[in-house]
């Protein structure tokens, strides 16, 4: 294969994946608000609502298929025409040629934020991710995603792929570059199903990745799973936390400097390391008591070393033949008064 027919290739998919977003994102957004609408109307008790409901959930499914089968028939027919002998081709535009969306306001649970550039997606999954129970704020776009992420601290990011301005690949690739957001899970979301954009997103960091329109069921699931894996890293980074804490304790018992109540945090967890952190404080308080009751001992011992000395001087003073003298003349002079 020639560079030229390699280019036409490339351009090629590219420009049928736009294509696959753009005819796939409104029946998305009819699929998911059918759902949602299906659901309110079981939970009122408007059960008249449901069969039709259902008709269009349907009816979205099939021309979600439909699309589907037709652009793969589409792009293996001018794959094909590519790499025939002699064929003269056609300029495929490129993708970022495509006129582009321009972006759109932004309409155990976490803290989640969700990445879309198109308003009636982040909307929907808003409301889903709401009902099951977590907190939700919107970007429509990657730059605003980090603004977002440098403000605010976020458990979980819902990244799509295919956005104006900053897409999902460039704001993965920040993030994951970052210090301090590289630890957040991202799960990426996107229209498209070719593997090669699974295994680019994984290999970039994301944690999973869900094609559109989300199975309900699934897409719970799966942000379920990436936030307990973050619950059980944040536990286990503030472990090493507390024991540094501990250690650092025991430092500061050596150099007689010990506070007592910087444990404090730690001494209320409920394992064995809030019960060492507790006995710690135990031995601490017991050896400050210790040296307190010490060191008034030893200033008392002190006081006392120093009523002897002094009683002792008076004792040499009196005892000299000098003051025995001066205590003689005393007495002949109170005599002589009398």
């Amino acid at each position: 294969m020639t560079d030229a027919t390699t280019e036409i290739a490339l351009h090629v998919r590219d420009y049928f994946a736009h294509i696959r977003h753009e005819l796939k994102t409104p029946v998305n957004a009819v699929i998911g608000y059918s759902e949602l609408l299906m659901e309110d109307a079981e939970d009122r008790g408007q059960d008249a609502f449901i069969p039709d409901l259902h008709r269009i959930h349907t009816a979205g499914k099939t021309l979600l298929t439909l699309i589907n089968e037709l652009l793969v028939a589409e792009h293996a027919e001018a794959a094909a025409r590519i790499h025939e002998p002699g064929a003269s081709h056609t300029p495929v535009p490129h993708a970022e040629d495509l006129p582009e969306e321009a972006p759109l306001a932004p309409g155990g649970h976490g803290y989640l934020l969700v990445v879309d550039d198109n308003d009636n997606n982040r909307d929907m999954l808003s409301r889903r991710l709401q009902r099951q129970g977590h907190t939700v704020a919107a970007a429509e776009n990657g730059r605003q995603a980090l603004e977002m992420l440098a403000e605010s601290s976020f458990d979980l990011v819902l990244l799509d792929i295919m956005m104006p301005e900053m897409d999902g690949y460039q704001a993965l690739r920040q993030i994951k570059a970052d210090p301090a957001l590289g630890h957040i899970p991202v799960i990426m979301l996107s229209a498209l199903g070719e593997l090669e954009s699974v295994v680019r997103c994984i290999e970039m960091g994301a944690e999973d990745y869900l094609p559109k329109p989300f199975n309900p069921v699934l897409l719970q699931a799966r942000i379920g799973a990436c936030l307990e894996k973050k619950r059980l890293r944040d536990q286990e980074i503030e472990y090493l936390r507390n024991v540094a804490e501990v250690t650092n304790a025991a430092g500061a018992v050596e150099a007689g400097v010990f506070a007592p109540e910087a444990l404090d945090a730690v001494a209320a967890r409920p394992d064995a390391l809030g019960q060492l952190a507790r006995v710690f404080q135990k031995m601490g308080r017991e050896v400050q008591a210790r040296e307190q009751q010490l060191q008034q001992q030893v200033q008392q011992l002190r006081i006392e070393i120093d009523q002897t000395r002094k009683e002792r001087q008076v004792a040499e003073i009196i005892g000299t033949d000098y003051f025995q003298e001066l205590q003689r003349k005393a007495g002949e002079l109170r005599n002589r008064n009398r």
